[in-house]
């Protein structure tokens, strides 16, 4: 069979979920990053892999229904939350009628990011917030299937290209299924995330490298604390012990490499799902800059942009509004503000160094900061402006 090329394969386990020969397993490669294998003995060719695949079958950019600032009234939903609120009261409608809900959490046994179920408030907490490395979705596909044909209503959360690889398994439309998208900047490798985590555990431990991060490390990680507001998050981190590491998105090394490119997914930067592609009937995302279209809605603890899709997505919306306050905007204001929603950025240039050092065990916090050290020129020219600017007072 002939899957997507490397630098295309999202990794969203399409192909694996709809094999049913089971000929097709997901592997990590040397950056961290899950590839389908195929198992030729087992394959009959029948197509179906190929099919299911969301990079080979590109849907055609769309454009929502509805666009909206909003955000939860309830504060301390807010904080818990990576910006509005908003995903949490959907899933919590669907859960009060009756239905399962399924997203992102952070894996006890590793601490590395899986797609789990929850039907209650206990077990929501956990999906609530963002993960910013990519998601084992295991055998959930086929998980909502089940339900799905029991009847009950399922929301399944995830990346445009996990949602748009449900919808290409289902193979068909669901009328008690509705899929919430994130907007995503990319998918970081799991592999950085262990090395770094692997970093905070042996300096936890005085230095002891053989730490094993879940030892001490718990699960109730957080990549967007709100300490300082929603603008300026922190990653933090809880230790057995105690202790708390807690670093802000601009001192941080994983999320530097995160938000740098350094070390996303190859297939993020050639995205296949942007533009409203995955068929998702709402898409959540940060409202970033909604103080210049909307000062009103800018309190600093979170701010959702809501584009709704399709009439379910609307319909579920219309239940929680009253739970919400919102302000109609334009899909013109959401590619201003939030320009991921319909491109992709390009990868750090020193990407492949990057993934060469850390495999041979380089210290992280070291190889992040160096690779990101802007060039002599580039500081010294800095400087020069700013003594211009300083002197001259332009």
């Amino acid at each position: 069979m002939n899957l997507a090329a490397k630098n295309l394969c999202s990794g969203c386990a399409a192909c694996y979920a709809v094999c049913p020969r089971k000929a097709i397993s997901m592997q990590p490669d040397d950056e961290g990053f899950a590839y389908p294998h195929i198992d030729e003995s087992l394959c009959v060719h029948c197509g179906l892999c190929e099919r299911a695949c969301p990079s080979l079958n590109p849907q055609a950019p769309r454009e929502p229904l509805a666009v909206y600032a909003a955000k939860a009234k309830d504060d301390a939903l807010r904080k818990e939350s990576s910006s509005g609120g908003i995903f949490s009261l959907l899933a919590r409608q669907i859960i009060s009628d009756g239905g399962i809900v399924y997203g992102a959490a952070i894996r006890n046994s590793d601490l590395s990011v899986c797609h789990c179920s929850a039907e209650n408030e206990e077990e929501l907490s956990w999906l609530r917030g963002s993960k910013y490395v990519q998601s084992d979705v295991g055998d959930t596909y086929g998980s909502v299937r089940t339900q799905l044909d029991a009847g009950r209503k399922v929301l399944f959360s995830g990346t445009p290209c996990q949602v748009a690889a449900l919808r290409n398994f289902l193979a068909r439309d669901y009328e008690n299924l509705v899929c919430v998208e994130v907007i995503c900047h990319a998918a970081p490798s799991p592999l950085a995330w262990k090395k770094f985590l692997e970093k905070r555990a042996a300096a936890s431990a005085k230095g002891r490298d053989s730490a094993r991060p879940e030892a001490v490390i718990d699960r109730r990680i957080s990549f967007r604390r709100k300490d300082s507001g929603w603008k300026r998050y922190f990653l933090s981190l809880r230790f057995t012990d105690g202790k708390e590491y807690l670093c802000d998105m601009h001192e941080d090394t994983f999320l530097r490499g995160f938000n740098s490119e350094l070390y996303n997914r190859l297939s993020c930067h050639a995205c296949s799902v942007r533009e409203l592609r995955s068929g998702a009937d709402i898409t959540l995302g940060d409202y970033w800059n909604v103080h210049q279209r909307f000062a009103e809605m800018d309190d600093d603890v979170g701010t959702s942009v809501v584009l709704v899709n399709t009439e379910k997505g609307a319909t579920l919306l219309d239940r929680v509004a009253p739970l919400c306050d919102w302000v109609a905007s334009d899909y013109a204001d959401i590619r201003r503000t939030n320009p991921v929603v319909y491109r992709s950025a390009n990868p750090h240039p020193k990407r492949a160094l990057f993934f060469k050092h850390v495999r041979n065990r380089m210290d992280f916090d070291s190889l992040v900061i160096n690779l990101l050290k802007r060039p002599l020129w580039r500081r010294v020219g800095s400087y020069v402006k700013r003594a211009v600017k300083k002197a001259f007072g332009k």
